[in-house]
């Protein structure tokens, strides 16, 4: 019950100050939103614990945005209280039918919410499983390259977010890379805390609450732990940290995207141990083919199966270069999709803001799109989301009924 998500839902500005501060006094983590549609938005990927919910809203009011909840996946189970001043039977009887778990008139004592808070949380607690093996792990995405330059921190990053505004799911990235991290720079984000601050107390002892007051949240959604940002600390990101790391965070979002070093030191190890995907960017020049092909040799020695592997020809550069069809006969693996060059790459490291998030027409945001496509799960291929995003409704266009060359390889 510590440090439990609750979402509020409630247009009054005042009132909703009084409640977060009540709360989070109360040691509860609270996110606050003004309407209706932003909440089912905020609700699927945030996945609170519990929801206080207004009736009378601009846009959709209370009760139309219960019933949506209530169909929603993530959120069909959450526990709701709905806030109003509507004290009728007739108006009490609309909420339950909508699917709301208590109802509290306003003006209310702070200490009645905070009571009827912890016993729905509590009723919660008993009735969930004893262990997370229940739960659904996420789908593990590890961008992997021996060759500094390749673009394997832009395309994670990019990834991620895509992932994020594509299906509204949780989404968590984390920052391997070595010695230091710099996703933060292409989020532009300033974590407080970071991956080299953590191994400097008892990590063993954290939970995942712990674990998420590290992370920052981008405004896509995607929640992030930062990488090292002091290179002396890099030595403390062992194999068993990043183990403990991925082993914590994968039962509690829906895809995880892990940015690695160029190198086979422990901590990579761990994450490609633990991919569902590797993505290992390729750029069309003797030196990096080479490369890539010490890389997959050595995943083959450690028994990890190429099949994982997909392929991406990043041209970096806009000289001509190596073709893909010779690319892939050297390597003996097809290249899953091609990324031409393009300057809107430096331009978006320049203001922080992720390619994907630029402007949907350009070939290079439709490429990127389709990756993200590419990367998703088979069963989110297979349904619709219950928030269908501008992204998913624009690849859905481009890409019905098609499926990538490699089909569920490595899924």
């Amino acid at each position: 019950m510590a440090g439990a998500k609750i979402l509020i839902v409630e247009d009054d500005a005042t009132l909703t100050e009084l409640v977060s501060i009540v709360l989070t006094r109360e040691g509860f983590t609270v996110k606050v939103n003004n309407d209706g549609a932003t909440a089912l938005d905020t609700a699927a990927m945030w996945q609170p614990d519990l929801i206080l919910l207004d009736v009378m809203m601009p846009g959709m009011h209370g009760y139309t945005v219960t019933e949506k909840l209530r169909a929603m996946a993530a959120t069909a189970k959450t526990p709701i209280i709905m806030l109003t001043a509507k004290q009728s039977i007739q108006d009490k009887a609309r909420g339950f039918e909508a699917g709301v778990d208590d109802y509290i008139t306003k003006p209310f004592d702070n200490t009645e919410l905070v009571l009827r808070v912890r016993a729905l949380l509590r009723h919660i607690d008993i009735q969930a499983p004893s262990t997370e093996e229940s739960t659904q792990p996420a789908r593990t995405l590890v961008f992997f390259s021996l060759r500094g330059g390749s673009g394997c921190t832009s395309l994670a990053a990019n990834v991620a977010t895509g992932l994020s505004l594509m299906w509204r799911q949780p989404v968590t990235l984390l920052d391997f890379a070595l010695p230091i991290g710099s996703c933060d720079v292409l989020l532009n984000l300033k974590p407080r805390n970071n991956l080299g601050s953590m191994p400097k107390q008892d990590y063993a002892q954290l939970d995942y609450a712990d674990i998420e007051s590290f992370m920052v949240q981008h405004k896509s959604g995607l929640r992030f732990l930062g990488g090292v940002t002091h290179a002396t600390d890099a030595e403390l990101v062992t194999e068993e940290l990043a183990s403990f790391l991925i082993g914590r965070i994968q039962p509690k979002c829906h895809y995880l995207v892990i940015d690695t070093s160029h190198s086979f030191a422990g901590p990579n190890l761990a994450a490609l141990e633990r991919a569902d995907v590797i993505v290992m960017p390729v750029t069309p020049d003797v030196a990096s083919v080479r490369m890539t092909l010490g890389a997959l040799n050595v995943l083959e020695e450690i028994h990890i199966k190429r099949e994982k592997v997909r392929l991406i020809l990043n041209a970096t550069f806009s000289e001509s270069g190596l073709e893909s069809e010779r690319i892939e006969k050297v390597l003996g693996h097809s290249i899953d999709r091609v990324i031409l060059h393009e300057d809107a790459w430096t331009k978006a490291v320049n203001f922080g803001r992720p390619v994907i998030q630029t402007d949907p027409n350009s070939t290079l945001v439709t490429t990127l799109e389709t990756l993200v496509w590419d990367l998703s799960t088979d069963a989110d291929w297979e349904k619709e989301p219950d928030i269908k995003s501008d992204m998913w409704k624009r690849v859905q266009r481009r890409v019905r009924q098609r499926r990538p060359v490699q089909g569920a390889a490595g899924r």
